[in-house]
């Protein structure tokens, strides 16, 4: 996949979890982001990462993400219109908790 085709797919990938994330899952009390999208070179495959504040909340939102991948599966297929739909999978962003505690270490030790 050409490279400016696929930073199009990511960002209307990206854009489309954070609304299902949003609309179906609704986590209340909870501030879910999706972060990035890392799609396999043969578009197959497309992994979806998101960071959960706060984190207590994380294994809820990840159930719930799982449970829904059917529904999702479908709501890209309404919404994302391409030959041939790849696999979805959610993870929770352990890169970005790990940023926010370099972040938070950094402002203690200043």
């Amino acid at each position: 996949m050409d490279q400016k085709r696929a930073e199009r797919a990511n960002s209307l990938i990206q854009k489309l979890a954070a609304n299902f994330i949003e609309r179906e899952i609704n986590p209340a009390g909870a501030l879910t982001t999706v972060t990035r999208i890392e799609i396999a070179p043969s578009f197959k495959e497309v992994r979806i990462f998101v960071s959960v504040w706060p984190e207590t909340k994380e294994g809820g939102i990840r159930d719930a993400l799982l449970t829904a991948k059917k529904d999702f599966y479908e709501y890209m297929k309404k919404n994302f219109k391409i030959k041939y739909m790849p696999a979805f999978d959610f993870e929770i962003d352990k890169g970005e908790k790990a940023r926010q505690r370099i972040e938070e270490i950094l402002q203690k030790n200043k």
